[in-house]
């Protein structure tokens, strides 16, 4: 299936885009999505600890089973000012 994935502020310079359509298989959850793109980029797993992951507008579990068609979201934590 293929999945939508953007990826905000210092991910998005590691990966050096700010979205990818990805191809992967079924089922997939956002702990094997994350290995996928670890495994393309691999300094973006020194984030592994801290990254929040949304689909769509909702915050979502590393268990979380992608569906088709479903936006995923990678980001570092929030930062506040």
């Amino acid at each position: 299936m293929k999945v939508h994935v953007q990826f905000f502020s210092l991910l998005r310079d590691l990966v050096g885009t700010a979205d990818v359509i990805l191809e992967v298989p079924e089922p997939t959850t956002v702990a094997d999505l994350l290995e996928i793109v670890y495994a393309k980029t691999p300094q973006v797993r020194n984030w592994d600890k801290s990254i929040l992951v949304a689909s769509g507008l909702d915050f979502v579990a590393r268990g979380y089973a992608i569906k088709p068609g479903d936006e995923i979201s990678i980001m570092p934590p929030v930062q506040g000012g």
